[in-house]
């Protein structure tokens, strides 16, 4: 890097820096009212808190690894050479496609309570809140699979290549064939019972967003070893 991009680049991850544990910091203070107040509450109220709590931990968990990657300390980005920041940044999305998958998987449970509330007649804003969580994560994972991220269309010529193109072909591949069959199987429930056909649903596209993500990330390990 020259000066010019060296000095670019360093007001970008301080920007960064100073964005990620502002995100995390209002997760903190997200998930400690939500967790105060719901504690000492009972029904659709405590199911409310508890959502704004999940939400806010799951900020807290995407502004510190945000933190981690744009930390001030680290300053081998500044002689790294192309080749260094292309294996950073592909490091990055393959961790961010290990974690975000169990993040969505984890709010699953928290949204299969939200459904079961709202297909009683019970729900309040947090329950539809709350069943929306796994899928805005899977649409998350889905997204960095496919490059639509800021930091992939940000560094397309660090992260696009034609080894990435096969991988997120096959990568989309499984979670498509995940997609149908879920979606077949919801169906059916559907047909028996329409509740569960509904509550099958945010399980179809967690997993199918998972699927993608995971399968990216676990192949790109494997022709990393072959590399």
């Amino acid at each position: 890097m020259d000066d010019r991009e060296l000095q670019k680049e360093a007001r970008a991850r301080r920007r960064k820096f100073v964005g990620s544990l502002s995100l995390a910091g209002l997760g903190a203070l997200m998930a400690g009212v939500g967790f105060a107040i719901g504690s000492a509450r009972t029904g659709d109220e405590a199911t409310g808190w508890g959502v704004l709590a999940g939400i806010g931990a799951g900020l807290v968990f995407a502004g510190a690894l945000m933190a981690f990657f744009t930390r001030p300390g680290a300053n081998g980005w500044r002689t790294e050479t192309e080749l260094l920041k292309r294996d950073r940044l592909q490091a990055q999305r393959a961790n961010q496609l290990w974690l975000f998958p169990i993040v969505t998987l984890i709010f699953l449970i928290q949204s299969t309570l939200a459904v079961q509330d709202i297909l009683a007649g019970e729900g309040s804003f947090g329950d539809y809140a709350g069943a929306a969580l796994p899928v805005i994560y899977a649409w998350v994972v889905a997204s960095i699979t496919m490059g639509w991220d800021h930091q992939t269309r940000t560094n397309k010529r660090f992260l696009e290549d034609e080894l990435t193109s096969v991988l997120r072909a096959r990568a989309v591949g499984a979670a498509f064939i995940v997609l149908m069959l879920g979606a077949t199987v919801a169906f059916g429930l559907g047909l028996w019972r329409t509740e569960l056909g509904i509550a099958a649903m945010p399980f179809v596209l967690a997993i199918a967003g998972a699927t993608a993500g995971i399968r990216f990330a676990w192949l790109d390990r494997e022709y990393g070893k072959d590399g």
